[in-house]
């Protein structure tokens, strides 16, 4: 790629005034792993608060303040934001990548080349830190940001409104960038170190306010206007199947958080989801927290993620003051064989133990269940369920154990099979629409699996008390729509989608 002068089509001579846009695509390739696809389209419209942190430290420290453009949520399609980006001429696109979506950002990227060859392309988020060099030799990809991105992509912008001779010498100097040079040679850069815990909690606030709020929701939320917050990143816990196993743990002081909330207060959010992937590992700071969000009157209700080995009844009294009404458990299974081959650590017994206590304190739950483990049989399944029902959560979500890219479970799963290719890496080089996951599910078949899987949820949902408690908790015409759009789903044999 030819390098050129990176100021804008409106700035002034000699003024850095870049357009950047901050895309998240319309969905229109459906890669089907633990959750099924019906279940899955349109059950929230949640903020991507990868971009909004990305956004924020650019707005703040770069002095440069990106467009956010969140198909999904504005309801526009891949020929509407086409016109849009044509129309624009946006100097970059940045994209936060999964895996999952990366048909859907690539098809953008294909379109945004033909309408506007001097746009830039940068991809980031977590399939371009586990893929980088794959990443950056897909076609219209000219930067990759692996790692934590949020300083990264703001150096990157800044190189590239240096004067062009300046330019390569500048990104090469940039830690945990990948980019290709003028003579279209590629080079990735030596990885960013992980963000200490206090430059993590010296993050600006997220851009909450470049989104219109009103148009997000979640269709299990109890309120209307709903945003996510993260008040921590890593988890020290060593599952098999997740992708941030054994990963450093950092947090942010209560008064940074507390600054958080009364922002998106002031932006019409009445309910909070903590997306922490496990609010509870630092006991000091979750009282400490729940105190502060008590003594401030703050008086907004969320959900947090926490680990059945985390809590006990001071704070889950606590939570439950503080403005917590559920936590979302990982129970997995009720087979204590399978927890063990996940290493998850807990015991049956625990699991019991931290939802009665949740009950108690006035709290509700939410249990994630996996079935198709390896070694599992239909019998473990139906000891499972019969666990659920002991348990007694008020939501469940019954998926499909899949081994995502380079998780243990998915090592496991190639030592355990020689003849098995790397079928992920395969997929980040050369990715494409009839690409099929294939599951763990062991001993079963999995028509069996999914079979299973749409039986649970039929039976757990398809309750008429539960149905009633739903309907009662609708608090917009939008939820209505939602949840009448995900009960049929649920409900509903597959074929008659």
């Amino acid at each position: 790629m030819k390098p050129r002068d990176f100021y804008g089509k409106d700035a002034q001579p000699g003024v850095f005034h870049p357009r950047i846009f901050l895309v998240v695509p319309p969905v229109s390739h459906y890669l089907q792993a633990n959750v099924a696809e019906t279940i899955e389209i349109g059950r929230e419209f949640r903020q991507k608060l990868g971009l909004l942190m990305v956004a924020a430290h650019l707005r703040d420290l770069g002095g440069v303040t990106p467009r956010i453009i969140d198909c999904p949520a504005d309801a526009l399609s891949l020929d509407d934001l086409e016109t849009l980006l044509a129309r624009e001429q946006p100097d970059m696109v940045g994209f936060s990548v999964l895996t999952f979506t990366l048909l859907d950002c690539l098809e953008v990227v294909a379109r945004l080349k033909r309408r506007c060859a001097n746009s830039r392309v940068c991809f980031g988020g977590f399939h371009p830190t586990l893929y980088p060099a794959e990443t950056l030799a897909l076609p219209g990809v000219d930067y990759v940001v692996f790692g934590e991105g949020e300083v990264t992509f703001t150096e990157l912008v800044a190189a590239l409104g240096q004067p062009v001779d300046r330019q390569p010498a500048a990104m090469a100097a940039i830690p945990g960038l990948g980019w290709t040079d003028s003579h279209g040679a590629r080079h990735l850069n030596r990885p960013r170190p992980i963000m200490s815990r206090e430059a993590f909690n010296a993050l600006p606030l997220p851009a909450h306010d470049l989104l219109d709020i009103t148009k997000y929701g979640v269709v299990m939320a109890s309120a209307t206007r709903v945003a996510s917050i993260q008040t921590s990143r890593g988890c020290p816990a060593r599952c098999t199947f997740c992708d941030i196993r054994s990963t450093p743990y950092r947090y942010r002081d209560p008064e940074a958080i507390l600054r958080e909330i009364r922002m998106l207060k002031s932006l019409g959010v009445e309910e909070l989801f903590f997306i922490d992937d496990t609010f509870t590992i630092n006991r000091h700071r979750v009282l400490a927290l729940c105190d502060t969000l008590i003594a401030e009157k703050i008086g907004m209700r969320f959900k947090i993620s926490a680990r059945v080995d985390t809590v006990d009844p001071e704070m889950l009294d606590r939570l439950h003051l503080a403005g917590c009404y559920r936590i979302h458990y990982g129970v997995e299974s009720g087979v204590q064989r399978l927890l063990d081959y996940l290493d998850k650590g807990v015991s049956l017994a625990q699991i019991r133990k931290a939802f009665a206590m949740t009950r108690q304190a006035g709290i509700e739950t939410y249990a994630y269940i996996m079935f198709g483990i390896p070694t599992e049989t239909l019998d473990d399944i139906r000891a499972t369920r019969r666990f659920v029902d002991e348990l007694r959560p008020n939501h469940v979500n019954f998926a499909v154990c899949t081994p995502f890219p380079k998780t243990r479970l998915y090592e496991m799963q190639l030592e355990a099979s020689p003849d098995t290719t790397d079928y992920w890496a395969e997929f980040a080089r050369a990715p494409h629409p009839g690409f099929f996951i294939p599951t763990m599910h062991g001993q079963l078949p999995i028509a069996c699996v999914r079979q299973q899987q749409d039986r649970a949820l039929r039976r757990f949902y398809g309750r008429p008390d539960r149905i009633w408690r739903e309907f009662w908790r609708i608090r917009s015409f939008r939820q209505l729509s939602l949840k009448v759009a995900l009960g049929a789903r649920i409900l509903l044999p597959r074929g008659l989608l």
